[in-house]
């Protein structure tokens, strides 16, 4: 009986020793037997058998081959894990049950599957960075005047790859654990317009012009400068144009100088000074065209060079002239500074007005506003008693203005806008007589 337990001892001291860095015997991960191995020498055992190092895939989108191994998708088997159970599994339980499990393995193997694991959020960034590399944006067809000729450029079919598929093709191609070629699937993106729409919108719709003065040479540069950006602006139908954006930042990198202007209600210069007449004879134009006018505010000060009421002011980010091309074709904006002192925009598109219309605009006077009387400023170099008039004041008013549609015999009267202008006053030095 004593022999007997001293024999069951031993055994189990041996048992548990061995237990603490061996395996058991007949145990398999992934059909690779390491029954008896140390971890360590089962681990490298297992990636020489079941790595996945040599796999690729080949992925043709667009005529281009991107390939790609196993590891950049972070696909791999999850070998560690594998090796744990199976540490596990030699490890666990009492003596008996280590005991048992050691003779029940001379005779049944104990499989495991090493889990084969790869990142989705991999999977979804290669192929959408493919996709982007595939792609190409449909474009429109335009036109522009040449010479007075419509030149009309043909547009580009797009190109999209269907990056929902590419991923399911990757996926499945990792699910094999073995290297494979993923052909991607591409669609044409066919512009919305043909140049058969443009051919069809070569009509005046809408003119105007304005008078400016070219012997005051920085507010005719500005003017240059702006209606070289306005001048073959193209709008297509349901899209808006901002005035603003069109002519730039006015900063003197994009050509504009200082000149004058109307800055906080006040006469003042600045950088880009003057192009507010560029703006007025769109608005003009476009409500001559009957496109929609989406945004438009008036100037301060009653200006010079437009009827009250038919100015556009512009104010870098925040005040713009904003357009809606309501039509069913496209619209192009011709801007053209004249050297005679005239500023003149033709908008064209597809005349679908009967001949029989026409339409013209008209400004209405509904109240005026006299100035708070004199701004007075002492002046210790006059005379005393001695004024000068430094600039005259300005009458403010409130204006409509009236669209007039005749069509057939018929008039119709449509207010356009209310503007209201603010009064300016006077600006008188007084002498003073204190100076020697």
């Amino acid at each position: 009986m004593h022999k007997l337990l001293l024999t069951i001892t031993m055994v189990a001291a041996m048992t548990t020793t061995s237990s603490d860095t061996r395996l058991l015997q007949n145990i398999w991960i992934n059909d690779v037997a390491i029954g008896g191995m140390t971890y360590n020498a089962a681990y490298e055992l297992l990636l020489d058998e079941i790595s996945i190092s040599d796999e690729r895939i080949s992925i043709i989108c667009a005529d281009t081959e991107h390939l790609y191994s196993f590891y950049d998708f972070g696909a791999n088997y999850n070998i560690a894990a594998a090796l744990d159970e199976a540490m596990e599994h030699s490890r666990s339980g009492g003596f008996f049950s280590k005991l048992g499990r050691r003779v029940a393995a001379k005779f049944s193997a104990h499989h495991i599957e090493a889990e084969f694991v790869y990142n989705a959020d991999l999977v979804a960034q290669i192929a959408e960075k493919i996709s982007a590399d595939a792609a190409i944006a449909a474009s429109e067809p335009s036109y522009i005047l040449e010479n007075g000729r419509f030149v009309i450029s043909n547009g580009i079919v797009g190109r999209e790859a269907d990056t929902h598929a590419l991923m399911t093709d990757i996926v499945s191609t990792l699910e094999t654990r073995t290297s494979g070629q993923i052909a991607v699937a591409t669609a044409q993106i066919q512009p919305k317009y043909s140049t058969a729409d443009f051919e069809a919108a070569c009509d005046l719709i809408g003119s105007y012009q304005t008078p400016f003065n070219p012997l005051l040479p920085e507010r005719t540069n500005n003017l240059t400068v702006a209606s070289t950006f306005l001048d073959g602006s193209v709008v297509l139908p349901g899209e808006t144009f901002s005035t603003s954006a069109a002519l730039r930042p006015r900063t003197e990198e994009n050509g504009y100088v200082r000149a004058g202007q109307i800055l906080n209600g006040e006469p003042d210069s600045g950088i880009g000074g003057g192009i507010c007449q560029i703006s007025s004879t769109l608005y003009m134009a476009a409500l001559h065209a009957e496109i929609s006018v989406q945004s438009r505010s008036n100037h301060s000060l009653m200006v010079g060079y437009m009827q009250p009421a038919t100015d556009a002011a512009l104010a870098e980010g925040y005040i713009d002239l904003v357009l809606e091309n309501n039509t069913n074709h496209p619209i192009l904006i011709q801007s053209i500074l004249n050297p005679g002192g005239q500023h003149i925009i033709n908008i064209y598109g597809h005349e679908s007005r009967s001949a029989g219309r026409s339409v013209s605009f008209e400004s209405i006077l509904l109240e005026t506003r006299q100035p708070d009387g004199d701004k007075v400023i002492e002046d210790p170099f006059l005379p005393k008693g001695a004024s000068q008039i430094v600039s005259e004041g300005i009458i403010g008013a409130t204006y409509e203005l009236h669209k007039v549609v005749t069509e057939n015999g018929i008039v119709e009267r449509v207010k356009v806008n209310t503007s209201n202008y603010r009064p300016l006053q006077r600006v008188v030095k007084v002498g003073m007589g204190m100076a020697n």
